[in-house]
């Protein structure tokens, strides 16, 4: 191996003496300018001189900042669509946690998701701890193999500590259950629960805004956004419902019963059932419409003052009236209202706009 120096400029030798895989190069003069070529081509830097560890590391710092900020350095890993899915179902099941958000009317502050792969049929699962994935997992996985006669082989998650943990592993073990995991901070590689669930959150603020209904009720909101998905023709599965495809491969199950789709928020009339109803009192009872029970064949309403639950098919909807009390459209005022009519293309001399405004220190009533 030879030193070459040509005006004081650094010289790059390469040398193949250690192993032809390897390259190695010496640094002379002092004056490393050439860090860059060697990080980049993947040099091992050997240093002769001890003065010059100060300035090789100030040079490395100062690389390393560039390659960084520079956009034509460093490149993230591109994630092409996949159209590879499974043939069967409960081959492969995407999953993924959401939360904590505010209690709901059952004190839920989670949920997980799992979606097949073939069919991209979604369940919603909700808790209150986040340490209960585990315990929702095994409910899950029995339900599979009572109802469908079928195992779950892989799991794809995250590397969140409800996923990746002793208990949740031997779990997984004990049934032979390969789990799949994806790079730290790489979500890409979930794409199908994630964008699942984006999907979910955003019908379900619109479903709350519609109807101005409160937060609380987040989880009813969202296990209807999933029931109503689970219907809808997607272009995944070439214009077919998940539901659909799923009964393609299996007979006819009470959970994957459809009813007719209701407006969820609006003002409902459940018939009174009570025996001890008197002659002159109310036959109906005026509750608040919040989806649809997957072990019942009837419509889920809700009664707030008495915090009571109805399901029954005797319901009557009057689906253009919200339960309650709030401003039509979010935030906008009278006039902002009336110039959106006014621009429209079509004759809006029927049009009437209504907007009542709910003062913070005033309690709300209901309209009975």
């Amino acid at each position: 191996m030879q030193n070459l120096q040509r005006g004081g400029q650094l010289e790059l030798l390469k040398s193949r003496v250690i192993t032809p895989i390897r390259k190695n190069c010496l640094l002379v003069n002092r004056q490393p300018q050439k860090l860059g070529q060697l990080l980049k081509f993947g040099f091992i830097i050997n240093v002769l001189d001890i003065h010059c560890l100060g300035y090789l590391r100030q040079c490395f710092h100062v690389y390393l900042q560039k390659s960084l900020s520079s956009p034509l350095s460093h490149h993230l890993a591109t994630f092409s669509p996949s159209n590879n899915k499974s043939l069967e179902p409960f081959v492969l099941i995407h999953s993924n946690m959401w939360g904590p958000t505010s209690n709901s009317i059952s004190g839920a502050k989670w949920f997980v998701s799992f979606i097949d792969d073939c069919t991209r049929v979604t369940w919603i699962l909700f808790m209150k701890h986040k340490y209960e994935v585990c315990q929702i997992f095994v409910d899950f996985f029995r339900l599979v193999k009572n109802q469908f006669n079928k195992s779950i082989k892989r799991l794809r998650s995250d590397n969140g500590t409800e996923f990746v943990n002793l208990k949740f592993s031997k779990l997984l073990k004990d049934n032979g259950v390969v789990h799949e995991l994806t790079c730290v901070n790489t979500p890409q590689q979930n794409g199908v629960v994630e964008r699942k669930n984006c999907h979910l959150l955003e019908v379900a603020r619109a479903l709350l805004f519609q109807m101005s209904i409160p937060n609380v009720y987040w989880r009813e909101v969202v296990l209807t956004v999933a029931y109503l998905i689970n219907r809808l023709p997607t272009r995944v599965l070439n214009g077919i419902s998940p539901i659909k495809h799923m009964l393609s491969f299996f007979p006819p199950s009470p959970l994957m019963l459809s009813l007719p789709s209701r407006v969820f928020g609006c003002a409902t009339f459940v018939h009174s059932h009570n025996p001890h109803r008197g002659k002159l009192d109310p036959k109906a009872v005026k509750c608040v419409f919040i989806g649809y029970p997957s072990n019942k064949k009837g419509f889920k309403c809700y009664h707030p003052p008495s915090r009571r639950f109805f399901v029954s098919m005797d319901v009557t909807f009057h689906e253009t009236q919200s339960f309650f009390v709030g401003p039509p459209l979010q935030g906008e005022s009278y006039l902002e209202v009336e110039s959106v009519i006014e621009s429209l293309p079509f004759p809006t001399q029927d049009v009437q706009v209504q907007v009542q405004e709910v003062m913070p220190t005033q309690d709300v009533q209901i309209q009975e």
